[in-house]
């Protein structure tokens, strides 16, 4: 949590408040009365309520009165009254939550895909004649092949759509039989009708089929994510064969872009598996219940290591990717800030078998935290705690 803003509220926050003092004179004589009005001033600034006081340099503030000093002088019809006003700071502080890891990854993934559209589509068109530049924005039905309706362009063109087709049925089939969640992240992505739409949905959604072959092994995330790495590299494995087998220029530069733009689509997959793993992970570290098995520092910090390899690869394909950056530096300071708790601990032998609430006791632990105790040393019968295990140094 932080605050932005700066001031001092009327309540004590620690803050240097801003104090005015101001002497007002009332009396009577042949040019003015106003004597009788002192006690009306007095009466309005009873009120506890925030006063509006017109000031000369400030002009108009609002606060409230601090203190009142008044001097009376009967025989002359005059009174002074000395007011400390204290000025209501002038923005209320909002305190705002930094968003979570997942939710910002999900954010620079998004907007990521967008702008991969993009790029693809200039990819495309620097790779074909310039009298077939139209080719990357034609209209594609979903239900037409992609060289369906490119019969009208040269060949160039035709045989990396040709290309296209062949790696996106190559992809594809590896992951047939999978059905992607309806709820899913990628689910909500809509993506134009024109050939680097058609393309880039294509890959996408059977990159996050590969991701959905391992969700067996969720619940426990450095084998989740080298999997899914693993499953990754298979298939940029099998676009290198394409590319090393294309015959024709045009072929041999489609199945180049291809390529680049799967290693792409890989990064940011993998970032997003990884950042609903660590959120997971959060939840988890104190929920006795969860069969997640939480990481420790050293899984976290392989983890992190392999998804931010990946993102730096995609990094150096398409420097113009900022959300790419994003997510590498989401992961990173969620990790950050996991470490640091982490690796607070300390490892202590048991003598003899005891429950983790008195071993919270023995080490001045709160009792609270011998269910988080449970989770890093994996204990499977918290009443009888044994041998080696790591607790939290204070």
């Amino acid at each position: 949590m932080r605050c932005n803003q700066h001031g001092a509220d009327l309540e004590d926050m620690g803050l240097k408040e801003h104090v005015i003092t101001i002497r007002c004179h009332f009396w009577d004589d042949a040019e003015q009365e106003t004597y009788n009005d002192h006690a009306l001033l007095i009466a309005n600034l009873a009120d506890r309520s925030l006063n509006d006081l017109v000031h000369p340099k400030y002009g108009l503030m609002k606060g409230k009165v601090q203190s009142l000093s008044i001097e009376h002088d009967d025989t002359l019809r005059h009174a002074t009254i000395e007011i400390t006003f204290i000025e209501q700071m002038r923005f209320v502080p909002e305190a705002s939550a930094e968003p979570g890891v997942q939710s910002a990854v999900d954010e620079a993934y998004q907007e990521g895909q967008l702008r991969q559209e993009d790029i693809l589509a200039a990819d495309i068109k620097d790779a074909i004649p310039s009298v077939d530049s139209g080719a990357v924005t034609i209209d594609l039905d979903a239900d037409t092949g992609l060289l369906a309706q490119m019969q009208i362009f040269s060949g160039t063109t035709r045989q990396l759509v040709a290309q296209a087709e062949k790696n996106i049925s190559t992809i594809e089939a590896v992951v047939n039989a999978v059905e992607s969640p309806v709820n899913s992240l990628q689910a909500t992505i809509s993506y134009s009708l024109t050939l680097p739409g058609r393309i880039l949905g294509s890959i996408s959604a059977a990159v996050e089929k590969a991701a959905r072959l391992y969700d067996s092994l969720w619940n426990y995330p450095r084998q989740f994510i080298f999997k899914v790495d693993a499953a990754f590299t298979d298939l940029q494995g099998s676009w290198e064969y394409l590319l090393d087998t294309a015959t024709s220029p045009g072929g041999r530069s489609g199945a180049q872009i291809l390529l680049n733009h799967l290693k792409i689509v890989c990064a940011q997959r993998i970032a997003l598996e990884a950042a609903a793993l660590y959120e997971a992970d959060n939840n988890a570290s104190g929920d006795r219940e969860s069969d997640f098995h939480v990481m420790n520092v050293n899984e976290l910090e392989s983890t992190l290591a392999l998804v931010r390899t990946r993102l730096a690869e995609a990094v150096e394909i398409s420097r113009n990717m900022d959300c790419l950056k994003t997510m590498a530096a989401a992961l990173l300071t969620q990790v950050n800030s996991v470490r640091l708790e982490r690796e607070k601990m300390i490892a202590v032998t048991l003598d003899n078998p005891m429950p983790l609430h008195m071993v919270c006791l023995r080490y001045g632990l709160p009792y609270t935290d011998a269910e988080r105790l449970i989770k890093v040393n994996n204990i499977s019968h918290p009443n009888f705690a044994e041998g080696a295990i790591s607790v939290y140094a204070r």
